[in-house]
């Protein structure tokens, strides 16, 4: 609305029907049907607007006592969102969330009654004083109904003029003791306190003195010269700084001053910028002291994470213990709740989903057949609680690609990533791998120390003798020990552990809460989790058979083939796209999901050299052979080259002994290719009695005619041209 009723004669109020107007009014809204106009003063504090009758309104501005103009608004009134401040946005979008539910229905507003509450639920839902409610309404309306116009004085600071600011002339504050000092901080200064602050605020970066005395020489010198080439030396500068006058460069109270100001008047709050976030974060921000505290029973969460093992381990290939290694990685699975260890993984593979989905598949199963593996007699070790978490907490990495999803979804498992470089994400896991480590120092000789000496010397790898079924029959013992037996030092009891005088040990706190608190883990048959378990990639339907891009290899299905997918589209450019379970380590199969389930797809003929390897070995293989290709592409082109010079080089003999002709006809051009023929029959003659040895028959030549074409001496090779 930018519509303002005015008074002709504004020395005297105007009366029309029962309202008596002693200001110039804005219309807020105009229902002609029901013959009524809002309208709400703009000269004082803005209050409820009145009704006013509209046909006595027209016949009054008709008459010439009133009249309408167009509002002419102030510019900060009609700015958009983009030209407010960070603060002002925030103010106009706060105070118009506040009576967004009164501007929704604005007509039954301003015709609400006392009895009708509508401010009042406002009020009570929001929080705020009554006042405030309806100063932000009738702001909005005094505003002609812009909404960033929120962003100015409302209620009875409507009208308020900021004090312009002042024209500083001379350093504030108490004037220096002994001489004077300082300056007046202008943009100049702000410019050079930012790079100060940004070079203060550096990695290891100087201190705050060092770091003003550089300010000066680079923001604040009178002169810059160079020292002769013969006196700069290693310890010498290259140029003489001649200072601004003290009045003429700001001091280091202004420069502080001003530091403290930008970063909260708080030391550690400045100096927090100049460390590495992420350690700060880990190692020195201060605790909320709730971690965990959701974690309320066994399976709620599992912490699953890896670390290369402190201990050099040997091939359990080789009796001698001679081949070496190196360190292997050990995969932890330990649920929140409980400490308790439900999972372990030993390999020497790289860290990828492949080998986490082997230390999830080891925490989901019974660990009966598991431990027989490595010869422990049943009831040997107790490792009895096992199954699918809720929530899986594991690292920025392995979990984060195409490869999880369907291990995510299939086992109704939420994954959590935890931060990067925050270890205390997962500090029982964390923590467990230093435990375990410790039982090895001063123990093995395999173990990697701190010494910069021994891992020049490489002491560790020389002494390692422990193989990795040797180090999974120690770390199951471990895990016995850990589960069963240890007492956790200042673990966080709940109330109703204390009554019932829970140990703290992992797995009678596992036992207690599958008791009360039950139903965060899910039980699955070994095969089905296998297979849900297993990576997923995307495979595309040809017309010739179904491509694994991520390998390069083509495979066959009869399901796919007699559904109809394989069939030829109208767009070649459309090809059908499947998910396919696989297993990294051999590419004979994979199975395609499908409405119906899972299908096989076994290798296609045409990569029948590739059976039997992994899906990294077939890669490799591909690429070899893709670069030998490359490799033998230029001695190819010699030879086509060749190929293409000799082509050349008889067509332009051929060219110069060609003779001009007559075009023959058809039959001709019959008889003449019946002729050539004979050649063809004589040179196979010649093959045919080479071959039998008869070389006493003689076969005479047929004397041709002076002109061949008069007779029919072709009756023999005559071909059926009806």
């Amino acid at each position: 609305m930018n519509r303002v009723v005015v008074r002709e004669d504004d020395s005297h109020p105007f009366t029309l029907g029962d309202k008596t107007l002693t200001e110039d009014m804005l219309l807020v809204q105009v229902d002609v049907g029901l013959d009524e106009a809002f309208v709400i003063n703009i000269e004082s504090t803005p209050k409820k607007p009145i009704r006013l009758p509209y046909q006595a309104l027209l016949d009054a501005i008709n008459a010439g006592h009133l009249g309408v103009v167009d509002m002419d608004w102030d510019d900060e009134v009609t700015r958009a969102f983009d030209q407010l401040t960070k603060s002002e946005q925030a103010k106009a979008q706060s105070r118009y969330a506040l009576i967004a539910p009164l501007i929704s229905d604005l007509e039954a507003v301003i015709r609400n009654k006392h009895g009708d509450a509508v401010f009042q639920k406002v009020i009570a839902a929001s929080g705020r004083s009554k006042q405030y409610v309806y100063n932000c309404f009738y702001g909005y309306l005094f505003y002609g109904q812009r909404r960033w116009a929120l962003a100015l004085p409302i209620g009875k600071y409507i009208f308020h003029k900021a004090k312009a600011s002042r024209d500083i002339k001379v350093k504030q504050g108490r004037p220096n003791e002994l001489v004077a000092r300082g300056k007046i901080v202008v943009e100049y200064d702000i410019k050079a306190f930012t790079w100060a602050l940004k070079k203060y605020q550096s990695r290891n970066g100087p201190s705050l003195d060092r770091v003003f005395l550089e300010m000066l020489g680079k923001f604040y010198f009178a002169s810059r010269t160079r020292a002769a080439t013969g006196v700069v030396n290693a310890n010498s500068s290259r140029f003489h700084v001649e200072l601004k006058p003290r009045t003429e460069r700001p001091t280091i109270a202004q420069f502080t001053y001003w530091v403290k100001k930008q970063c909260g008047g708080s030391l550690p709050k400045r100096d927090q910028k100049r460390r590495n976030p992420i350690e700060h974060s880990k190692d020195l921000a201060g605790r909320t002291g709730d971690a965990f505290g959701t974690d309320d029973g066994f399976g709620k969460t599992f912490e699953l994470d890896e670390t290369p093992f402190d201990e050099e381990a040997v091939s359990q290939f080789d009796e001698t213990r001679q081949t070496k290694i190196g360190k292997p990685t050990f995969y932890f699975v330990v649920d929140r709740f409980s400490r308790y260890i439900t999972g372990l993984y030993i390999t020497t593979e790289a860290p990828s989903f492949k080998t986490v989905r082997q230390a999830v598949f080891n925490a989901a199963i019974n660990k009966e057949k598991f431990l027989e593996e490595y010869g422990f007699e049943p009831g040997e070790v107790k490792w009895e609680y096992h199954g699918v978490p809720t929530t899986l907490f594991v690292d920025n990495a392995e979990f984060r690609n195409r490869k999880s999803e369907a291990a995510v979804s299939d086992l109704a498992m939420k994954v959590q990533f935890s931060r990067r470089g925050r270890g205390d994400d997962k500090p029982h896991v964390e923590q467990l791998f230093r435990v375990f480590s410790l039982w090895f120092k001063g123990l093995s000789k395999g173990q990697q120390t701190k010494s910069l000496a021994d891992i020049a010397a490489q002491l560790a790898r020389k002494h390692a003798s422990l193989n990795l079924t040797e180090l999974y029959i120690i770390a199951i013992i471990y895990i016995n020990y850990h589960n069963n037996h240890r007492r956790l030092k200042n673990y966080q009891y709940c109330k109703e552990m204390l009554i019932d005088d829970v140990p703290p040990i992992p797995a009678k706190l596992c036992e207690w809460g599958q008791r009360y608190r039950p139903g965060h883990t899910l039980k699955y048959d070994e095969r089905d989790l296998y297979r849900a378990l297993l990576p997923v990639a995307e495979v595309s339907v040809h017309q010739r058979g179904i491509y694994f891009a991520e390998v390069g290899l083509w495979y066959n299905c009869e399901y796919v083939l007699e559904s109809g997918l394989q069939d030829k589209r109208v767009s070649r450019n459309r090809v059908v796209k499947l998910r396919a379970r696989y297993n990294e380590n051999l590419v004979d199969v994979i199975f395609l999901e499908t409405d119906d389930g899972l299908k096989p797809a076994t290798l296609d003929v045409r990569c029948q050299a590739f059976q039997g390897l992994s899906c990294y070995e077939a890669t490799l293989q591909r690429k070899s052979m893709a670069r030998d290709d490359e490799l033998a592409k230029d001695e190819e082109m010699e030879f086509a080259l060749g190929v293409s010079q000799a082509m050349q080089r008889l067509l332009k003999v051929a060219q110069k002994e060609k003779q001009p002709g007559v075009m023959p006809s058809t039959a001709t051009l019959k008889d003449n290719r019946k002729l050539e023929a004979i050649l063809n029959r004589y040179a196979d003659i010649n093959k045919f009695l080479a071959a039998v040895q008869l070389d006493q028959v003689q076969i005479e030549p047929i004397e041709l005619p002076d002109k061949p074409n008069s007779t029919n001496i072709y009756d023999e090779f005559e071909e059926d041209d009806a």
